[in-house]
């Protein structure tokens, strides 16, 4: 069985850049330092106790065809906490980030929480945007609201708990590898600061004014944001499309890369 404090099984991490926002260290995976006038640009944001190199397989995959960052949030990865983390916090550090590596549109990926962010910031700041991809994501967590912490944390930390409830069954080791090193990294304190944010935010009744391209990807056997999420994020925001994948679970971006990839590619060549 796979073990997250096996430090024999960790894979090496993406190589990050540091810069500065709002007085904060915010780390960041930036495959080329100066990106390039004609290609698409992907920015990536992860989800609850995990960082940018939950998006390896993406920033590996898609960095031959766009130019692609991914976002460590506060707290995470190489990213400074702060004192006040919220969904409009977090969507804050990723501002600053896109403004930074470049003024051009983006496409702005988020998964699961980090989905809630993306949200944020189309939100706040559409005109950074080209286009949204939402993956295992909700306008609003109804079940979160009635899970104690303590179930939460047992989830994330407990490897048989944690294989079952956020993969499927064809999962490869690879993947819990990559997973289990993020939560392994993560404190425990940024972990239930996720909890609370994921609490916190409700875009119900408020993304219909959003007038951007966007792609709703979502595992046919998610247990953290069921199907039922994605459909109700799919109403919710009138001209989305939503991709249902088979035999998958929460964490499609490391479980089914290349479905995940092939789909991201197709949807931003059509933005």
């Amino acid at each position: 069985m796979f073990d997250v404090n096996n430090v024999n099984q960790l894979p090496e991490r993406l190589c990050r850049t540091l810069c500065s926002i709002d007085e904060m260290a915010v780390g960041y995976v930036q495959r080329r330092r100066r990106w390039s006038f004609w290609r698409q640009r992907l920015a990536l944001v992860h989800g609850s106790g995990c960082s940018a190199d939950s998006w390896r397989y993406q920033v590996d995959g898609l960095s031959r065809d766009f130019d692609v960052a991914a976002v460590d949030l506060p707290g995470h990865g190489d990213s400074k906490p702060v004192d006040d983390p919220s969904v409009e916090r977090y969507a804050a550090t990723v501002i600053g980030v896109l403004e930074r590596i470049g003024r051009r549109k983006v496409v702005l990926a988020g998964h699961s929480m980090g989905g809630a962010v993306a949200l944020q910031v189309a939100l706040t700041h559409p005109e950074l945007l080209k286009g949204l991809i939402l993956i295992g994501t909700a306008a609003y967590l109804d079940r979160l609201a009635l899970t104690p912490d303590i179930f939460l944390w047992a989830v994330a930390t407990m490897p048989h708990k944690f294989k079952g409830m956020f993969f499927s069954g064809v999962v490869t080791e690879d993947a819990l590898a990559i997973a289990g090193d993020d939560i392994r990294r993560c404190r425990a304190e940024t972990v239930m600061d996720d909890f609370a944010v994921c609490r916190q935010f409700d875009f119900r009744g408020k993304l219909k004014a959003l007038n951007l391209p966007t792609l709703i990807l979502c595992g046919d056997e998610d247990h953290i944001t069921p199907v039922h999420y994605s459909r109700r994020l799919q109403q919710e925001m009138p001209g989305s499309t939503l991709m249902l994948i088979q035999k998958a679970g929460h964490m499609l971006p490391l479980e089914s890369p290349d479905r995940v990839n092939a789909a991201i590619r197709e949807f931003i060549r059509r933005c």
